[in-house]
């Protein structure tokens, strides 16, 4: 149940902690990885795992209470509770366990007094953590003489927190305790902390609004039990700010943005307006400029999410307000202080490069070269950086990017071979796929041109679809140009890739175009056609002549189900009833067969509208399907103009 240390004497975890605690005035554990002490805790009761049925959890509970009784009226090693609890943590049945233990306690006097020493040895002489988490939760409890020494102790450990401060809570009048561990705790802790912190105060809710979200990890919970849950209209009304604490307003605001929507916070137009009046009239720092940007993009992602819902937001929701409030922040971001103050703080590792980039996009900062290279070299997996390269930066900047970002992102990891991975489905651990795509999407041959080829190349064995796609397209500019290696490599990719959408591209970059045809025609308001139910199958048919046609030019761009228009083409002089295929944005790939076009060329030259859908596309885009339907525009285009006689609404209707 003990661990030795270097010098072989024994120690537990208790009198490890206690030891660095009066070592080190009280301090958090510094020892701790802070990304995953307590992570299992804050899983399980922020729900973000696998939840038990609450019959799993009595049954948990029932089968640990009976091993633990057992153990402790026998040998009192308790090497069994050990290995279930090892593999049943308490974190996932702690309520129903906590109240099987109270209500068993309460009915044997006898039993407390076993279960306290035991307890005791589990908190004292444990060297493992799930014992000693265990001792924690039961602790309260038992009438532990030390108890308020034992808590302050495990206390500095994020790992054993939730359990301290449950055991607080059980005390009771623990409320001032919390807030001196919240004030001093981050990662996990910091989360157990707010969730239990209760804002009885002026200064308990000074600090929640102002620096209680501020946290590494938990950022969505700490905003709901802290900004969300407080009248921050009213604070704002009722406070005087120092400079420092408009910062650290503001730098909460803008995490408040960054999860929440104007629209979940209460009078969130006015709360708005208020901060905007606030950092107009003391124009502080970074982040009193950065919550006037995450104010806009809020305003930005409700329009935007109008749009894509097809909703009215120029009559309803993006109103007078609105308006208002993003002509106060474009006013505020143009004040020349904020120059001078990104420029003070591009060298401060604490603030964050999003929050510098953002900044300096919005106020046109232009960044200098070495200015750009500081942040990137800190955040180069940051796609923000890459993004505000390619948009704004200048040549130097880009060049930056480009040597940098090959340099230190990993690529054996981004190049490790073709998968089916997507821009849809990637988790944060992918960013660095999402920053190689947009170095592809965005680098100009003009800008790289002795390497740009190469890594085009070398990108073709990206996880990511889209970079596959991307790098297969930026070939096609040296179909005509490769050399026997760049085939082989080609070659390889084609024969591993399992993406028939890349397959197909990549085969299009074997095909020699020097003697192959390009052209375009206008497309015209007539031939533009809108799906209709009642439009009628005719026919499927081969589309002619696409082994004359430069597919290069539509091979990234038609897929099956895509729409293609059909047009006459009256003057070609080896058919006089020939129909050209045609895409939606007016490449010419091919004719109708000639066995084919008699009939359909009836219907279209007495005014029916014919069009197509792209059935099947061979890899090689040589052989293309199409599915012929005519149309129900013409009847449509008659009621129409009937109904518009009838009315009177057109004079040239009128004889």
């Amino acid at each position: 149940m003990v661990k030795k240390d270097k010098k072989n004497i024994i120690k537990s975890i208790y009198y490890d902690l206690k030891e660095y605690h009066y070592s080190n005035a009280n301090e958090i554990y510094g020892y701790q990885d802070f990304e995953t002490a307590g992570k299992r805790e804050y899983k399980v009761i922020t729900k973000k795992t696998h939840q038990l049925e609450n019959y799993e959890k009595n049954r948990l509970a029932n089968e640990l209470m009976k091993i633990f009784i057992k153990e402790i009226y026998s040998s009192n090693e308790l090497k069994n509770v050990n290995s279930f609890i090892t593999s049943n943590p308490i974190i996932r049945y702690y309520d129903n366990f906590i109240k099987l233990f109270k209500e068993f306690i309460s009915n044997d006097n006898n039993a407390l007094e076993n279960f306290r020493n035991s307890i005791i040895k589990l908190i004292k002489e444990s060297a493992y953590s799930e014992e000693v988490k265990l001792g924690l939760s039961l602790a309260p409890f038992c009438n532990i003489e030390d108890i308020d020494e034992i808590l302050e102790i495990f206390s500095i450990h994020n790992e054993y927190l939730f359990y301290t401060i449950m055991a607080y809570e059980h005390i009771g009048k623990c409320n001032n305790i919390i807030f001196e561990l919240a004030k001093k705790s981050n990662g996990y802790g910091k989360v157990f902390c707010v969730m239990n912190l209760k804002p009885i105060t002026n200064e308990i809710k000074k600090w929640m609004i102002e620096e209680g979200a501020d946290n590494n990890v938990g950022g969505t919970e700490l905003l709901s039990y802290t900004m969300l849950s407080l009248d921050l209209l009213d604070y704002l009304e009722n406070t005087e700010f120092t400079k420092r604490e408009i910062e650290l307003l503001s730098k909460s605001f803008s995490l408040l943005f960054s999860d929440y929507g104007i629209e979940e916070i209460n009078d969130g137009i006015i709360v708005c307006r208020k901060l905007l009046e606030i950092i107009d009239k003391n124009s502080s720092g970074i982040y009193s400029l950065y919550a006037v940007i995450s104010i806009l993009y809020s305003i930005e992602a409700v329009i935007i999410e109008d749009y894509k819902n097809k909703r009215n937001f120029l009559s309803n929701r993006f109103t007078d307000a609105y308006k208002e409030l993003i002509e106060t922040c474009k006013e505020i971001c143009k004040k020349e202080i904020w120059h001078e103050i990104i420029a003070k703080e591009v060298s401060n590792v604490e603030v964050e490069s999003s929050v510098l980039i953002s900044c300096a996009e919005k106020t046109q900062y232009k960044l200098k070269k070495k200015e750009f290279e500081a942040i990137f070299k800190r955040d180069y997996t940051n796609a923000l950086l890459y993004k505000y390269a390619f948009a704004v930066g200048n040549k130097s900047i880009k060049k930056v990017i480009l040597d940098l970002g090959l340099q230190k992102l990993p690529l054996d990891q981004i190049l490790k071979g073709q998968d089916e991975l997507k821009m849809d489905n990637l988790v944060y651990d992918d960013i660095a796929q999402i920053c190689f795509f947009i170095l592809i999407k965005y680098l100009e041959y003009e800008d790289y041109k002795d390497k740009y080829k190469e890594l085009n190349l070398q990108a073709l064995r990206a996880a990511l679809i889209e970079t596959r796609l991307q790098a297969a397209t930026n070939l096609q500019r040296f179909k005509d140009q490769f050399d026997e290696i760049d085939n082989e490599l080609i070659n390889d990719a084609i024969s591993s890739e399992m993406v028939v959408e890349v397959r197909r591209l990549l085969n299009s970059l074997r095909i020699k175009t020097n003697d192959k045809e390009k052209k375009y025609i206008e497309v015209t308001e007539d031939m533009h056609i809108d799906i209709h139910v009642k439009d009628i199958y005719l026919i499927t048919v081969n589309v002619s002549g696409t082994r004359y046609i430069d597919m290069s030019e539509v091979s990234s761009k038609l897929f099956e189900e895509d729409l293609v228009y059909l047009k006459r083409e009256y003057d070609n002089p080896y058919d006089s009833y020939a129909i050209r295929v045609i895409t939606k944005e007016g490449y010419i790939i091919g004719y109708i067969p000639r066995e084919n076009n008699y009939i359909l060329k009836n219907l279209m030259d007495k005014g029916k509208y014919l069009y197509g859908k792209i059935n099947e596309i061979s890899e090689d885009y040589n052989n293309i399907s199409i599915k012929i339907y005519l149309s129900y525009k013409d009847v449509i285009e008659e009621i129409t103009s009937t109904l518009s006689l009838l009315s009177g609404e057109r004079e040239h209707f009128v004889q």
